[in-house]
């Protein structure tokens, strides 16, 4: 994959966005249960606008926000008409767990913010290609700005980071569990901060399964060497796991569904991690039914099932 995770022509549309405002995780509640009854949540009319101040319940601003970072996390998308629905992604989360309960949905939601061209590039960015676990504000402005200078005439303003990047960006980690309890970024004293990911609160298998399946399926390959897995925009390095982790992991994974998924090949040196043509929606229906205690084999094959729950692919 290329190192720039953005085009020009995208980041100067997603920057017209306007991320004024991170998002809070009730929003999303809120947004998985009214959008499919209320399809114009997102459009700019005056009634849409006032509407969707009342039901999730924040003000103008932060309405048109919650949309951007709603589709930036893959949970709804605007049709052809105007109007807004979930995605496959979001219909599935509104079934199994429209509270967003699980710290499992949430991982996949970052992997879905962080993942290649995305559409919030300052996130994926600091998860991809900054490389200072423990650094300054100062350092990540300069690395955003540089980032983001090279593919544009007109250099990024003092004005454009301090309100459209870093206070969204921040708040992100301030009203989500991203932040202090998974340790994607943990305030520190004067303007620094570090990213220290908890040990107890790691991505479970499923949930990494559901980012190789799609991160294979776009990529369009079968197999990679695990480096690759580790790479800038590969699932290992969104997830913030290291060579070690990684490699139990998916050893792991060809043991709990019986090389159903992936798994890895230590042939010869070789590392080399297979991936199968499963569809990512079902190693999401994989975890939940997993959290319904169902052992993970068995789980698997209730989500290939077609009597799995509604939604489900």
């Amino acid at each position: 994959m290329p190192s720039s995770g953005i085009t020009k022509k995208k980041r100067e549309r997603v920057l017209m966005a306007k991320f004024e405002f991170g998002f809070e995780e009730s929003w999303f509640r809120l947004i998985i249960k009214k959008l499919p009854t209320h399809p114009r949540l997102f459009c700019k009319d005056k009634e849409s606008v006032a509407n969707a101040q009342t039901l999730l319940r924040i003000g103008s601003l932060k309405v048109g926000a919650a949309g951007v970072w709603a589709q930036a996390a893959n949970i709804i998308y605007k049709k052809k008409n105007g109007e807004y629905e979930l995605t496959p992604f979001g219909k599935l989360i509104a079934i199994l767990d429209p509270d967003l309960e699980e710290d499992g949905i949430w991982w996949a939601i970052h992997y879905n913010l962080a993942r290649y061209k995305s559409d919030a590039w300052f996130y994926a960015f600091y998860i991809n290609l900054f490389e200072q676990k423990t650094s300054e504000r100062a350092s990540l402005e300069t690395e955003i700005r540089n980032y983001w200078d090279k593919d544009h005439k007109k250099p990024m303003t003092d004005s454009t980071f301090d309100k459209l990047i870093f206070p969204p960006f921040k708040q992100v980690f301030d009203g989500t569990r991203l932040g202090q309890k998974f340790g994607l970024f943990k305030p520190l004293e004067e303007n620094r901060f570090v990213m220290v990911l908890n040990d107890s609160h790691r991505v479970p298998h499923a949930i990494l399964c559901y980012a190789l399946t799609d991160w294979s399926q776009k990529d369009q390959r079968q197999s990679a060497h695990i480096s690759k897995l580790l790479e800038p925009w590969g699932p290992g390095r969104i997830f913030g796991l290291n060579r070690e982790t990684l490699d139990n992991m998916l050893i792991e994974i060809a043991d709990r569904y019986q090389k159903k998924v992936a798994w890895i090949s230590h042939t010869a040196n070789l590392n080399s991690v297979s991936i199968l043509n499963v569809s990512p929606l079902v190693m999401l229906s994989t975890f939940y039914h997993e959290m319904d205690g169902k052992e993970p084999l068995v789980a698997f094959e209730a989500a290939m099932s077609p009597k799995s729950v509604e939604g489900s692919p």
